[in-house]
């Protein structure tokens, strides 16, 4: 086989990503809801016992925005293959050698893909205690949570859906919205959200006393 099947050049591989990342809801910057909730809380005076980011060491010892990057175009080839293939071929500024390295290279990476997000899972969970015991659903709650910095806690509870009390987390966001001014934009777990909750309250009431 071609080795331009297995390994792209630098032009081809932009070009998916840059279809990827336009195509895909994450963006092209990342960032993470639990850094920014931990930096606000922070900036009110409130230090939780637990982290609700964490700093995961990642497969290839890779940043999280290049991690990202990375599980966005694998997501994206094996999601999106029969609107992606026919953009390839109606584009003319891809010369026929061109297509035909990528529709190699698309196609190995489509038979790879439904083995590599456990591979991240047991990678990840090697690389990280924290995470080696957690109960997921699916391993791409282990690997998209740990590219976000979420805390074990938010990843093993938002990956249980069957357990999950979805009339609880709108209540918890609603008042952590309206009563606090905190717009969170993750899923909290029950004992998360009451440990934050309740630190906000003392805040309230301390603040409350030295008027």
């Amino acid at each position: 086989m071609n080795k331009d099947a297995k390994i792209l050049d630098k032009r081809l591989q932009m070009y998916i990503a840059n279809m990827a990342l336009g195509y895909l809801p994450f963006g092209r910057k990342w960032d993470s809801s639990a850094k920014k909730l931990e930096q606000g809380l922070l900036l009110r005076g409130i230090k939780l016992p637990q982290k609700l980011y964490y700093e995961y060491k990642l497969p290839g010892n890779i940043t999280p925005s290049d991690f990202m990057n990375k599980l966005i175009i694998e997501s994206f080839v094996n999601d999106f293959y029969s609107w992606f293939a026919g953009k390839i071929l109606k584009d003319k500024n891809l010369t026929m050698k061109d297509k035909a390295n990528i529709f190699k290279y698309v196609w190995n990476n489509r038979k790879k893909y439904k083995n590599i997000l456990q591979q991240y899972d047991q990678e990840i969970r090697k690389l990280n205690p924290e995470l080696a015991n957690i109960k997921v659903d699916n391993p791409r709650s282990l690997v998209y949570g740990a590219m976000f910095g979420f805390a074990p806690a938010e990843i093993t509870y938002f990956s249980n859906g069957k357990n999950r009390d979805l009339a609880k987390e709108r209540e918890t966001m609603d008042l952590l919205k309206n009563r606090f001014g905190i717009d969170v934009t993750y899923i909290l777990a029950p004992e998360t959200a009451e440990q934050i909750i309740n630190a906000l309250k003392q805040n309230e009431q301390f603040k409350a006393k030295e008027r």
